[in-house]
């Protein structure tokens, strides 16, 4: 089980115009570990986030994310107790559930509402078990700094895409891009997103433009075909507006795959 640290850049035409696409979404070999570009950055919390591996860890995983296998994975590498809580929907994935119990992590099976409601379970139970938790989306301090390091490097683009989900990996990803645009497909309310950037001292940031898409979160758009796989709840989703607004952008362009 090994991250892939060094993911590549790749070159697409979208819209008759040349796109680079980070392909963070290959962090995971999609067989031991989720492909998805949060791994470095959950691995760091994990071994620089004040965590103590003698308490049980516990993370809540919604039905379409790899939250669960990451941790199950990742958590066990690190020498925690693994639990991962999740609401016990009748359409929850029960190949998930087998899965990262499969590496080690005990099922905290939740009663279902929305993610909100389920979270707060959560942390009530990890409250009256002793259990410590990483916040919600992985938003630390220390995964923060992870984006903030990672994306300055890209210093040559003008233009960054990238969904904003929860949201939280784009925080630090916007703290840390220094071109002139920062365009944001999300798949939350464009107030949540706002709401968040504020907190993060960038609702000034001219450079910013939230998208929320029109396209409900579960729809997997199982009719737009992209050059390469993407993330059907959430990346694809954000390539999608890129497509529809590639004429809008100038210069060079950065679209960066999660996998989420």
């Amino acid at each position: 089980m090994k991250i892939n640290y060094e993911t590549p850049i790749e070159e697409y035409k979208v819209g008759g115009k040349t796109v680079h696409i980070k392909r963070d979404d290959l962090q995971g070999d999609g067989i031991e570990l989720p492909p998805w570009g949060k791994l470095a950055g959950i691995e760091k919390v994990l071994s620089e986030g004040g965590l103590d591996n003698s308490i049980p860890l516990v993370q809540l995983s919604i039905r379409a994310s790899y939250s669960g296998w990451a941790l199950a994975q990742l958590g066990k590498d690190a020498g925690f107790d693994v639990k991962i809580a999740y609401p016990n929907s009748k359409n929850y994935p029960q190949e998930k559930v087998t899965q990262w119990e499969s590496y080690g992590a005990e099922s905290v099976p939740l009663r279902a509402n929305v993610n909100s409601i389920v979270l707060s379970w959560m942390k009530k139970k990890a409250e009256e078990e002793g259990w410590q938790y990483i916040p919600y989306g992985f938003d630390h301090p220390i995964y923060h700094e992870y984006w903030r390091n990672r994306v300055s490097e890209y210093d040559d683009y003008d233009n960054l895409v990238v969904c904003a989900g929860t949201p939280v990996t784009c925080l630090g990803m916007c703290q840390g891009f220094t071109g002139r645009n920062i365009y944001l497909p999300s798949t939350s309310k464009e107030k949540t997103v706002l709401r968040r950037l504020k907190k993060f001292g960038l609702e000034n940031d001219e450079r910013i433009s939230v998208h929320q898409t029109e396209f409900d979160f579960y729809d997997t758009m199982d009719d737009y075909k992209t050059p390469f796989t993407l993330n059907r709840y959430w990346d694809k989703k954000a390539f999608w507006w890129l497509e529809n607004n590639i004429e809008n952008l100038e210069g060079k362009t950065l679209f960066w795959s999660l996998g989420a």
